[in-house]
């Protein structure tokens, strides 16, 4: 019976990794990826398993670059509501602050204890925060990563915009940064195309012996949605959902060690 069910995983697993990543198949791919992720999960023998455990982080890297294929091709924006950022970071950061613990890194959110709202695409400025750790977490060998957030006014004292950085001790290459960040489908150009769709810019810089990332938004009080937010996932309910955006944008730093 094992024997059969395994031999089924692996043709399902080779139809699976077969399909294109593109725009006209996205609906396809997701959906196929999330069933045999769902399926491999449900084994009780997968954290004893390694090509168990290997399929299953093929899965999220497959996931991972349909997200940034999706990101980076995008020609007009999200759908928009307005959205708490700094309680949807600090859940983000928590979260990945436990995944990878385990391997000896750990992230620190840091903001001033105000409400920082702002019309965006929560999905996506999640997708970038995550991003930025898992990028920092490749290319870096800082055992701390620091995120912070803070509020940049107007001489009036109004919000105007909202900084996010993300950094590490470590060096950055810069001129591969840029490469990549010119190759469609890419995370470099998702990232930068998420900035963009926000009206916002995102810069990689090195200083003090630092790789960091800093993006800025505007804040817009004027812009109006009729959309309700979305219901917020804490950071306890993004770990204990192993399909994620937490497990897929993190998968190329944890591996499979984020079963």
């Amino acid at each position: 019976m094992n024997i059969l069910l395994s031999t089924d995983l692996d043709a399902q697993f080779r139809r699976v990794m077969d399909l294109d990543v593109s725009l006209q198949g996205e609906e396809e791919l997701r959906g196929a990826l999330q069933s045999l992720m769902a399926e491999l999960l449900a084994r009780q023998d997968l954290r004893q398993n390694v090509k168990l455990q290997s399929m299953l982080l093929a899965c999220r890297l497959r996931l991972r670059a349909l997200q940034n294929f999706i990101l980076s091709g995008r020609s007009e924006p999200a759908a928009h509501c307005r959205c708490e950022l700094r309680s949807l970071a600090e859940d983000l950061c928590r979260a990945s602050d436990l995944l990878l613990r385990p391997l000896g890194r750990f992230v620190r959110f840091d903001a001033p204890e105000e409400r920082i709202e702002a019309m965006c695409a929560p999905r996506d400025i999640s997708w970038l925060i995550l991003e930025l750790i898992c990028n920092a977490a490749r290319h870096t060998r800082g055992e701390e990563i620091a995120v912070g957030m803070v509020l940049k006014r107007t001489r009036r004292g109004h919000p105007a915009a909202c900084v996010l950085t993300v950094e590490s001790a470590g060096g950055i290459d810069l001129e591969g940064l840029h490469a990549c960040a010119a190759r469609p489908g890419s995370g470099s150009a998702a990232l930068l195309r998420t900035a963009w769709l926000h009206h916002g810019a995102l810069l990689w810089l090195a200083r003090e012996g630092k790789s960091v990332a800093a993006f800025r938004m505007p804040l817009d009080r004027t812009q109006r949605s009729d959309l309700a937010p979305p219901q917020a996932e804490d950071f306890v309910e993004l770990l204990s959902d192993p399909c994620s955006q937490v497990y897929v944008a993190l998968a190329q730093a944890v591996g499979a060690a984020g079963v």
